[in-house]
């Protein structure tokens, strides 16, 4: 039997646990970690007092009455707390506490003002939904995004480079604000401020070369504050408006699919990008990605009805200025291929005889394909139609179209790539002007060469004062004029390979004994072989002119 020295021992080692809790109790009240309530403490205190003095007295009537006291304390309290109703307050405090901790870890700081990322993704889902409505699409969306980035970044200017998943380039389809080209301009663009942001709101980058293609290529977003130091961005000129400053470059994805590029810039007087605001247009380049590529899908979809819908309009105002019958005309032989790749076309082509010594050739690729193309279309015909029947040279003839295109009155947003050939039989020459992508090769029987002999400037409508220059080219028996539009010479297998210059070449020099209309049909066999069953998303049009 224990030793009854022994027995209230526990009650001692009890009260003093009883004792340390309480104490802890104290601390957890005091630093507010957790919600304790008074009635713990007078419990807790009464146990402990009870145990104490019992161990003392060993009188266990002193026990038996705390140990009551204790539970008629919890009790109620324990009753009270399992029937009450949830607190509402208390609910809405926690999930305002909530709330607050996810805006400080959303917070953006600029200057004096608090702009929740949150809102800013509200204000760019508001815009989304708004441009499914907008017959104009992704250009104002783009445009609303970028104004928004560029407040939040403190940046002078936003770029936005689109991938067309079809041709596998990069282009530009919105510019705002001043942004400094940090890629090499093309030689015959003037370094004018005007001139350049106008070149710039039409350029397209391929995936390889450039600083676009390599950001989106490396899937990384890049902040670039001395671009100096980095091969990737080319310096133009000492103009202030062509000066390198700092770059932010964000590749858009969505579900490891590219979307494109979009790119921030600051003058270099206006200081480096900091770590915040590079953090903030990354976290809001995922947003983007997602808009744009939800925009881009609502419109081809959009588009595609739309082209159903206009297709039988298109098609009788497109048989009706395409020549159906080419003209008989001493001396040469011509030949033509017209292929299609919607209900809509944006290319024709066009031979106008004025008189024995001015035959005149037009091929044109207009922007876009929509019954809005189709009106640049027939206002261009009219146009060149009018003017060739002129003593006018080629080149005035382009810039006398061109002034018209760019009319103030004209409001319809459309370019085209242009072509003109005039053909004087009596002295064997051929005068000619470009505007665009419009390629024109000439074949040389006499030494057998190959050559292209297009001029490079911008395409028809771009820039009202553009003036055209003229060119000239004699030719004899056996030589072969071949113009067409890009759509033919891009035209891609089921390997993604392009059709290319050198393939035409080859055609043309396998028949160069064939008159005009056998090379045409050559050329659009061999560019059919070449595609297989590889669906096409441009138009192929092409013109030849054989001198006998």
């Amino acid at each position: 039997m224990l030793d009854s020295a022994y027995l209230f021992l526990p009650l001692l080692v009890a009260s003093g646990l009883a004792i340390i809790i309480f104490i802890f109790l104290i601390v957890i009240a005091v630093r507010k970690t957790a919600k304790v309530s008074f009635i713990f403490f007078i419990s807790l205190f009464a146990l402990a007092i009870g145990m104490i003095h019992t161990y003392i007295s060993k009188d266990y009537s002193a026990m038996n009455i705390m140990t009551l006291l204790a539970a008629l304390l919890m009790t109620p309290y324990a009753i009270l707390k399992a029937t009450q109703k949830v607190d509402l307050k208390t609910k809405k405090g926690q999930s305002n506490n909530i709330k607050t901790e996810v805006h400080k870890r959303l917070n953006i700081v600029y200057e004096n003002e608090d702009v929740s990322l949150l809102d800013v993704n509200k204000q760019f889902l508001n815009t989304m939904a708004e441009s499914f409505n907008n017959p104009q699409g992704l250009p104002p969306l783009l445009d609303s995004y970028g104004k928004k980035i560029v407040e939040l970044t403190h940046a002078d200017g936003a770029l936005f480079v689109i991938l067309d998943d079809f041709e596998d380039i990069l282009n530009v389809k919105n510019l705002t604000g001043t942004f400094i080209p940090p890629y090499e301009l093309p030689e015959n663009i003037p370094h004018k401020q005007q001139r350049v942001e106008m070149n710039m709101r039409y350029m397209q980058f391929p995936l390889e070369g450039n600083i676009f293609g390599s950001v989106l290529n490396n899937k990384v977003p890049e902040m670039i504050n001395e671009p100096s130091k980095d091969s990737r961005i080319v310096q133009n000129g000492d103009e202030d408006f062509l000066k390198c400053g700092a770059y932010i470059f964000v590749p858009l994805f969505i579900n490891d699919s590219p979307v494109g590029v979009y790119a921030l810039s600051k003058k270099p007087e206006n200081g480096p990008f900091n770590e915040k605001e590079f953090e903030d247009a990354k976290r809001l380049g995922e947003f983007v990605s997602v808009a744009v590529r939800s925009i881009s899908v609502h419109n081809e979809i959009v588009e595609r009805f739309t082209l159903a819908k206009e297709g039988e309009i298109a098609n009788s105002i497109q048989k009706s200025i395409i020549p159906v019958k080419l003209p008989i005309i001493p001396g040469i032989s011509i030949g033509t291929s017209f292929s299609p790749a919607e209900n809509i076309c944006g290319d024709y082509f066009d031979v106008m005889v004025s008189r024995k010594d001015r035959i005149s050739f037009v091929m044109a690729d207009v922007t876009g394909k929509s019954l809005n193309s189709m009106s640049i279309m027939l206002q261009l015909r009219a146009m060149l139609r009018l003017i060739v029947n002129t003593t006018q040279s080629a080149g005035t003839i382009l810039s006398w179209a061109n002034k018209g295109i760019s009319s103030e009155n004209n409001t319809v947003d459309h370019f085209a790539s242009v072509a003109l050939l005039i053909y004087d039989s009596i002295n064997g020459k051929i005068q000619y002007s470009t505007g665009g992508t419009n390629p024109i090769f000439v074949y040389c029987k006499e030494d057998n060469s190959f050559k292209e002999i297009s001029s490079s400037q911008e395409p028809i409508g771009v820039e009202k004062t553009t003036e055209y220059v003229d060119n000239e080219l004699s030719v004899k028996s056996g030589d072969i004029i071949v113009t067409c539009t890009d759509g033919l010479l891009e035209a891609l297998n089921n390997d993604g390979t392009q059709y290319s210059k050198s393939n035409l070449e080859r055609v043309i020099r396998e028949s160069r004994n064939s008159d005009g209309k056998e090379i045409a049909n050559k050329i659009k066999n061999d560019v059919k072989k070449f595609c297989g069953v590889a669906a096409q998303h441009d138009d192929q049009s092409l013109l030849v002119v054989k001198i006998k």
